[in-house]
Parts: structure tokens; C-alpha cells; sequence
């Protein structure tokens, strides 16, 4: 067993894994847990199955770090935005929220370019993940994929751009849904290494120990994916302002890791 009394942090991180990395591969099923440095590691020589894939807690810690590893290298991302509603929102507001935000947004979008039409694959790709936070707030952390970028005209910046029109999206859904307040930030995505801060912070309470602790509540079961659980279809001008919601397929752990 390693013993971090006197190794420097760094040092002792680097040993830890190299250990947990050797464990696994020696068919050593005790390996308490699977950090996204072991799993990088395990994943880039085809050993994931060396781990006790039948163990619950081993399996949503694969999935995890699957979401991890594809929000930082896959997804390509250029926006963090942290949504923050209400006291104790109701699940299925919230989700008719964020569509409704999306689809909006997306026209901000087309009208800044000025453009007629935009495609599907002009459309923003948002990846939504939840998190309960404190004192009865829900926070939604979404990772924003812009294939059209704004444009600047007296924003300043790009981010400003997007800044303005998600507030101008935000306070129009507060009338439209007569909901509280909503309320958000706006970060840029950095980085891998700031990338990868956002992705495991989005997470956090992806694991099977907040799930134990919080009555069963799969936090896979409700993130989201805008081009697969939302409706995305071409936009003009002649679009509606309003779109008709629909009951949003629900995404178990199983079927993620599918």
C-alpha cells in the first residue's frame, strides 16, 4: 500500500495510479476507484474489461468518466453555462425551459448572421448536465457547441454576444412560462486542463455515491443531449417564436453506456 506521509502531492497522485494501473491488469479486483486518469490510461490499450465491470459502483464510474472523456476530447465544445432555477423546480419546466431557451437562442443566432434559414447543422449543440447543489436550487452545467459563431457588431466580443442574447433568451422564457427568476454564467471554455476542471465538476454528482445518498435519483437518467432529446429541425424567418414541447425520451445508465 502507498503512503502519501512524506511524497509530495504530485509525486504521490503519479504512484497511486501507476499502482491502481498494475493492480488491474494483474487481475487484482481491488481497486477502489476508477479516476479518468486510470480510466484514460486503461481505455487507450483496449483494458477496460480487467476492471470488475460487474460491480454497480465500477460500472456508473466507467460511464462517468466515458462522459468525461468525450466532453473533453470529443464534443467540441466552446461555452460552459451554468443555468441556476428556482427553489425546488419542477423537473418537467425545467426541461421545457431549456428547449425553449435552446430554440430561441438559436434564433438570436440567425438573426445576428442575417441570415433566412438556418440548417440542423447550424443548429447549437447543448450538452446539459444536472446538479441539486444546496438549499433546494437545481443548477443545469451545459456545454455549448457553436458551429455558426456570432456576430461581434457592438458586443465587444463573442462571448458578450452570446452573454447578451442568453439573457435576453432567459428574461423572454421567464414571461412566456411565467417562471422564477433564471438566472446564469457564461465561461469559455479554455484550455484542456480547463476543460477538463468543468467536465469533472458537472459530474460530481454522477456517482453511485451520491445516487445511494440521495434516494436512488440517477442523474443519468435526466441529462440531456439537445440534437437526440429535443426536436431540431431547419429554421427560417417564418418560424414559430413558440415550439410545442414533447414528453423527452428518459436516458438510463444502462442505455448511455450502450
Amino acid at each position: 500500500m502507498i503512503k502519501d506521509r512524506h511524497l509530495p502531492k504530485e509525486i504521490f497522485h503519479t504512484l497511486k495510479l501507476s499502482n491502481d494501473i498494475n493492480k488491474t491488469r494483474l487481475g487484482d479486483g481491488d481497486v477502489k476507484n476508477v479516476s479518468y486518469e486510470l480510466y484514460k490510461n486503461l481505455n487507450s490499450v483496449g483494458e477496460l474489461n480487467k476492471l470488475p465491470l460487474r460491480k454497480d459502483k465500477t460500472h456508473q464510474q466507467l460511464c462517468r468518466n466515458a462522459l468525461i472523456d468525450n466532453l473533453v476530447n470529443d464534443f467540441e465544445w466552446q461555452y460552459w453555462l451554468v443555468i441556476t432555477f428556482g427553489y425546488y423546480p419542477e423537473k418537467n419546466v425545467v426541461e421545457d425551459t431549456l428547449e425553449g431557451s435552446h430554440y430561441r437562442f438559436d434564433r438570436w443566432l440567425m438573426t445576428n448572421s442575417e441570415l433566412d434559414y438556418l440548417s440542423v447543422a447550424e443548429r447549437s449543440k447543448w450538452v446539459c448536465l444536472p446538479e441539486k447543489g444546496e438549499q433546494g436550487h437545481l443548477h443545469y452545467n451545459c456545454f455549448l457547441n457553436l458551429p455558426l459563431q456570432p456576430n461581434v457588431k457592438t458586443y465587444g466580443s463573442k462571448w458578450n454576444g452570446i452573454r447578451v442574447a442568453l439573457n435576453q433568451t432567459f428574461r423572454s422564457i421567464e414571461k412566456q412560462m411565467k417562471c422564477p427568476a433564471i438566472n446564469f454564467n457564461l465561461y469559455e471554455r479554455g484550455k484542456n486542463k480547463n476543460a477538463l476542471k468543468k467536465a469533472v465538476y458537472s459530474t460530481k454528482e454522477m456517482t453511485a455515491e451520491w445516487t445511494d445518498e440521495n434516494n436512488n435519483e440517477d442523474h443519468f437518467a435526466s441529462f440531456i443531449r439537445s440534437w437526440t432529446d429535443w426536436h431540431i429541425s431547419p429554421m427560417s424567418k417564418r418560424s414559430p417564436l413558440k415550439i410545442k414541447q414533447k414528453l423527452r425520451p428518459e436516458i438510463t445508465l444502462e442505455k448511455f453506456y450502450q
